[in-house]
């Protein structure tokens, strides 16, 4: 492994291995601009403006903001920042969709610095109040489990930062890897399948509790594409799985 030779160096990988997914993906890099029109179509879709709803509409962009930022980071072979783009998207969304359902927690959420401990018992541990209550929030279900995944690579975990190293014997000194290179073209696909399928879900949720019974005479035309979608990206994880 050679060292870098200075931020230039390090951009001008990145350029080449953006090219190289591309190229490596071939007509599967349409998944990724799939699910940015079905984010973009929410975008044009009209929300009442009300207090209770403009928190969780706030966070779904800052949900489609990581996809954007988690998925370029992917495809310039950074895993790592992927995770981390995840489970910031994660975050968002456990909040909007338990807004979403309890819409007078709202002045709570926004009101941390009034009242903190009511901020902190609501909020604080929101992936577990998800997680415990699965009748209430269906559509994330399996969700707080990869949040977990996602975190040990947001942290200092082990598992998520000692891979990373290396030893150069030649020069007798201990060095990182800056990029994820996986080892096949099948290991790197199962892991677009991953990215692209947990941030699916993630649109889902502001999809079905946000966008869908505002949607209006786009009802229908999304919610084809939205099924549509969803057969390809089940088909593209079955061919490449996560295990």
């Amino acid at each position: 492994m050679k060292p870098l030779k200075g931020f230039e160096h390090y951009l001008s990988i990145e350029d080449a291995n953006l090219s190289r997914s591309i190229e490596l993906l071939d007509e599967d890099y349409q998944l990724v601009m799939d699910l940015d029109n079905l984010f973009d179509l929410c975008l044009k879709i009209t929300l009442p403006d009300t207090p209770n709803l403009r928190v969780s509409a706030f966070l779904s962009l800052i949900s489609h903001q990581e996809f954007y930022a988690g998925i370029a980071a992917f495809l310039r072979f950074h895993k790592t920042q992927s995770f981390r783009c995840l489970r910031s998207a994660l975050d968002s969304t456990f909040t909007a969709y338990y807004l979403l359902k309890n819409p007078e927690a709202s002045e709570i959420y926004l009101e941390k610095s009034r009242n903190p401990s009511r901020w902190e018992e609501l909020f604080r541990n929101i992936k577990s109040t998800i997680k415990m209550n699965q009748k209430t929030f269906p559509l994330a279900a399996g969700l707080p489990e990869i949040h977990d995944l996602c975190s040990k690579f947001a942290h200092a975990d082990p598992e998520g930062i000692l891979h990373r190293y290396f030893m150069d014997k030649v020069e007798k000194r201990l060095g990182a890897h800056y990029f994820d290179y996986e080892q096949t073209h099948d290991e790197y696909r199962k892991w677009f399948a991953f990215f692209l399928f947990y941030f699916f879900k993630v649109f889902l949720i502001y999809w079905n509790e946000m966008f869908r019974t505002r949607a209006g005479r786009e009802k229908k035309a999304i919610e084809y594409l939205v099924r549509k979608y969803k057969t390809r990206i089940g088909e593209f994880r079955k061919k490449y799985p996560f295990r």
